[in-house]
């Protein structure tokens, strides 16, 4: 059998894979759940430098900004309304690398992500195929979907999310095979839940378009971001006791936190102050879901299965890194699987995704920790917590002191390495790997 990937899941990551195959002449086939690969459902991402100029690679900024706007302020106050001092993280990044920040809307990314692809590309992506197992075969994978259909590859790709079934999958043909390399059968840890919901932009006052704003606190605290036509609003609260297993929530869960939580104030303007309870009551959309973290062990399985974005590394969503962080996964496995001959071996193949995950696993450690941390500090984990939330990130010097520290680690991330373009993101620091005028044959 010819070379071939399986891709499992069609969320942002996935669909970046997608693009990385073809532009590598690698045939793939992606299997998605849902019905279509753009639906209206979840919250909205942010793409910072990373990710605007991995997509930026891939022929994909200009459209991208077309449906997502600019992050430039972040606005925070404390559970009273009280000014606990902005911060500048974006004007910073804009500063280092030449872009704002930008929120989008899950859909619209994956919307843009689709219609991008070419043709011959999006006839390689399959609709309501829900992985339920994988197995392993003498040429590679043959993958079982909960419709009945088979898929059969080389490889597959996991990138299914936080409680990816291929991650599942995995684990089993792991001991069956009397592996070392078993991961835990519940790798992640769920301190924090989160409430997400849309609502009219218009209800904001007084909150100009690309503006941010916070509300910090002991249990909970909130993030909003500010789009042309409408607004979306985390409410991330802290569980009475960490746990590892899976919580699915009710809408009478979720009714229960807006109760509790009504109070706060999500919005500060020029004279009002707009609450969670009065955002919720003409929201559009809304769901209440665990914020698994965690990073595996073992991304990968023999020369069958690897694993890239949420189903290998899950972050809370305070700083907004893990859709960026899945995209780079796919840009270093991508660019590993390229290097390989047409046909390559099983232990080639291997080492390809040891390498992938040698390149990626510091990183991603790292990103993990630094997220907890931030919304262990905007809900008040700690005394120490606080006084760093409230008085430490509010200091510019701090603000710039990490700023530049952060923009250090950003400058030395690694592009597609066999798609040439130009340089889009152009500021202060230089990107330790240039993007490639050209790709010798």
């Amino acid at each position: 059998m010819p070379f071939k990937v399986i891709v499992a899941g069609g969320g942002p990551v996935g669909l970046t894979a997608a693009h990385a195959l073809h532009r590598a002449n690698i045939p793939f086939t992606l299997l998605e759940m849902r019905d279509r690969p753009a639906i209206d459902a979840g919250s909205n991402l942010v793409l910072n430098s990373v990710g605007l100029r991995a997509l930026s690679q891939l022929g994909l900024f200009d459209e991208l900004c077309k449906v997502s706007s600019e992050l430039k302020d972040m606005n925070r106050m404390d559970h009273n309304g009280n000014d606990i001092g902005d911060v500048n993280w974006f004007h910073y990044e804009r500063e280092n690398f030449g872009t704002w920040p930008r929120v989008i809307s899950r859909r619209d990314l994956t919307h843009t992500l689709y219609n991008m692809l070419p043709e011959a590309a999006k006839a390689s992506i399959l609709c309501n195929k829900k992985v339920s197992n994988v197995e392993s075969t003498d040429s590679g994978v043959r993958v079982h979907c909960a419709d009945g259909s088979i898929h059969e590859g080389s490889i597959i790709v996991g990138a299914d999310g936080a409680h990816s079934p291929t991650r599942r999958s995995m684990r089993t043909l792991a001991a069956e095979h009397k592996s070392s390399d078993v991961n835990e059968e519940q790798p992640f840890l769920t301190t924090f839940r989160c409430l997400w919901f849309r609502f009219p932009g218009q209800a904001v006052p007084d909150l100009t378009l690309g503006t941010t704003a916070e509300c910090h606190g002991p249990g909970a605290a909130t993030q909003l971001f500010v789009g042309e036509t409408t607004a979306v609003t985390g409410v991330y609260e802290r569980l009475p006791k960490p746990r590892r297993e899976r919580i699915r929530f009710t809408k009478e869960d979720e009714e229960a936190m807006v109760a509790k939580w009504s109070h706060l104030p999500i919005a500060r303007g020029k004279q009002s102050h707009l609450t969670l309870g009065q955002a919720y009551a003409t929201c559009t959309d809304s769901g209440l879901v665990t914020l698994e973290e965690g990073v595996l062990k073992h991304w990968h399985w023999n020369s069958r299965i690897v694993l890239v974005g949420d189903a290998a590394h899950k972050y809370t969503p305070s700083l907004g890194s893990g859709c960026n962080h899945g995209i780079v996964d796919i840009m270093a496995l991508a660019n590993e699987l390229h290097r390989l001959p047409a046909e390559p071996s099983e232990s080639a193949l291997a080492s390809a995704f040891g390498k992938y995950q040698d390149t990626r696993r510091d990183s991603t450690t790292q990103g993990c920790k630094e997220s907890g941390v931030a919304t262990d500090a905007a809900t008040w984990g700690s005394g120490v917590a606080k006084i760093v939330d409230r008085w430490v990130i509010a200091n510019t010097m701090a603000q710039k002191w990490f700023a530049n520290k952060g923009a250090e680690k950003t400058a030395a991330t690694i592009v597609f390495d066999y798609i040439p373009g130009e340089e889009r993101m152009i500021g202060k620091k230089t990107w330790v790997n240039a993007i490639p005028t050209r790709v010798e044959a």
